[in-house]
């Protein structure tokens, strides 16, 4: 790599034979030897880049949801991260999501024992959790309900919705999404918000 200063041509930049010329900040000229970008697109790459494209494009929807979840580990990024990881199946290019592997919170609180929810009237679906051997100390935890609408790909987030120590919650579900497939998640965050707990796969129930 030479720097040098053209008094003809002033600052040169960009691809010159087998050199590129780079302006750097300080305004000075970096000529370099081009390396064109080595990319073999072996079988494994294609395979690689062809699952992430399928994880992010499923989980675009649940993007909201991850940027306050996630808030603290990089948001939306660090949600579709853990789905690429943990919740694909198949081989490429038939990739499918293992809906109970799905991570949508983490983190050290208390998770539930128990929970589970079923469909009551029209698009309502009650949510109970188990209240047993409870401590004091996180009775007043917040609860967060996630639900995932396979045939629309859309979810809704209920954030907050209730207190650990109720043990239940009826829900009302978008009209839209009647007769087909609801997974759902659920998990705890503390009264000021500073702790969530890892997610807890409920069910899947058909609306």
């Amino acid at each position: 790599m030479a720097r040098f200063t053209s008094m003809t041509f002033g600052s040169i930049s960009g691809r010159h034979g087998s050199a590129v010329a780079v302006v750097m900040k300080n305004n000075k000229n970096v000529l370099k030897v081009f390396n064109a970008p080595y990319d073999p697109k072996s079988e494994e790459q294609l395979a690689q880049r062809s699952k992430f494209g399928f994880v992010v494009s499923r989980m675009v929807c649940l993007k909201g949801v991850f940027k306050i979840t996630f808030l603290k580990n990089g948001g939306h990024n660090h949600g579709v991260s853990l789905a690429f990881k943990t919740a694909v199946t198949g081989t490429s290019p038939d990739y499918s999501i293992d809906y109970p592997k799905l991570i949508v919170s983490e983190g050290s609180l208390t998770v539930s024992r128990e929970a589970s929810a079923q469909k009551t009237t029209g698009n309502s679906v009650m949510v109970n959790w188990s209240t047993e051997l409870m401590d004091f100390s996180i009775a007043n935890d917040k609860v967060s309900l996630v639900f995932f609408q396979e045939e629309e790909q859309a979810a809704v987030f209920k954030q907050n919705c209730t207190l650990r120590s109720v043990g239940m919650i009826t829900v009302d579900l978008p009209v839209e999404w009647a007769g087909g497939n609801v997974h759902s998640w659920i998990y705890f965050s503390t009264p000021n918000g500073s702790r969530n707990s890892l997610s807890s796969y409920i069910s899947r129930i058909q609306l």
